[in-house]
């Protein structure tokens, strides 16, 4: 099963069925950057080596989705 990706905007509300969210965000460069999380869980934030390229952290939340058999992956832009 390949989980479906829906992005979003940073004002928009994160769907009430489980899914992996990715947030997405610019770190001090200006490079984008990403971080994932199980809905079913807390957002810890990323830091360290938890936050990705934006591109690798989606990969690496698809295959999350995948291995958990969770049919959405959400990329939303992180707020303010």
């Amino acid at each position: 099963m390949t989980p479906a990706v829906k992005h979003l905007g940073p004002d928009e509300t994160l769907p009430t069925e489980r899914h992996v969210a990715v947030i997405a965000h610019r770190d001090q460069v200006g490079a984008e950057k990403g971080y994932f999380f199980d809905s079913a869980g807390k957002d810890h934030g990323g830091s360290g080596p938890f936050d990705w390229r934006l591109s690798e952290a989606i990969e690496r939340a698809q295959q999350f989705a995948r291995d958990k058999q969770i049919s959405l992956v959400v990329v939303r832009t992180q707020r303010g």
